[in-house]
């Protein structure tokens, strides 16, 4: 099991391909979430070396104290993972809370080094989600939005019923396959990960409690100056909507809408996403 150890703790990655072209490092959706999604990026392989990892503190990487549940800790430790792969000139591209992360290290360090970013179904502004979530269960049964507001109001997140009105609700953004998605719900195998999720974002998608409850970037985005690319899903939690707005304040990006999928496009439809990536690499 590839590791590299450092001074917040382990870092899991998977790196496959050849030195032939500029590389591209993919960073996974959460706070606390793992790379297991992202495997069929390792398809790019057959042009250029592609790396994923489990950020620390969730997957197979270390476990961290509550301390290290911060930015600043995600922006240090890719810069050290990228010290270790040896890579000067990259591409970028992140998913969900991915793409904030690829944000914040692009901003942070000025761009060095970053070819071109990929933003896949982004969290630039916690008020954007939170305002796109709000619409979105607006339209669910009359019966699931009252479980939602009723739970929100009491506290009760940690509910069955609420846990169910989560599934009605991600079913259709967040990766619509129902059976899997319960079967997902059910296994918990990321508990540590869970935990920093909870911490720096909140019980659910839909609901921003975390430290990232004010997050915004929205002023920085026309800092961007490489090729950007956004991708979203047709259905997703993240909003074409949103997602056009962010398009409009960096010079040199374009937003490609993925029909039939929702936020996890690489599961949904990854024969789409990966032509949408080539092109863009291309």
């Amino acid at each position: 099991m590839p590791k590299i150890k450092h001074k917040y703790g382990s870092t899991y990655y998977e790196k496959k391909g050849r030195k032939n072209k500029t590389p591209i490092v993919c960073l996974h959706g959460g706070p606390g979430g793992t790379c297991v999604g992202q495997r069929p990026m390792l398809e790019l392989s057959d042009e250029r070396q592609v790396f994923i990892y489990d950020q620390i503190g969730g997957g197979k990487s270390s476990e961290t104290p509550k301390n290290l549940w911060k930015i600043e800790t995600f922006v240090s430790e890719l810069d050290i993972l990228l010290k270790e792969w040896g890579i000067d000139e990259f591409y970028l591209m992140g998913g969900s809370w991915g793409t904030t992360l690829a944000l914040e290290y692009y901003l942070r360090k000025k761009g060095k080094g970053i070819k071109g970013l990929i933003f896949q179904s982004p969290m630039f502004s916690a008020k954007d989600w939170q305002n796109d979530a709000n619409e979105l269960i607006s339209k669910l049964p009359k019966q699931t939005k009252k479980v939602i507001s009723f739970c929100h109001q009491i506290g009760a997140t940690d509910s069955k019923v609420y846990k169910e009105a989560m599934i009605e609700y991600y079913s259709r953004h967040v990766f619509r396959n129902k059976k899997k998605l319960k079967d997902r719900s059910a296994k918990k195998t990321n508990q540590h990960g869970e935990n920093v999720y909870m911490h720096m974002w909140g019980p659910s998608e839909f609901m921003a409690t975390g430290t990232l409850k004010k997050y915004t970037r929205l002023g920085d985005l026309s800092k961007i100056k490489v090729p950007t690319l956004f991708i979203c899903g047709h259905y997703d939690e993240a909003t074409p909507k949103t997602a056009k707005k962010y398009v409009t304040k960096i010079k040199d990006a374009k937003l490609k809408v993925i029909k039939g999928a929702s936020h996890a496009i690489l599961s949904e439809k990854p024969k789409e996403m990966l032509k949408e990536v080539r092109n863009f690499l291309d």
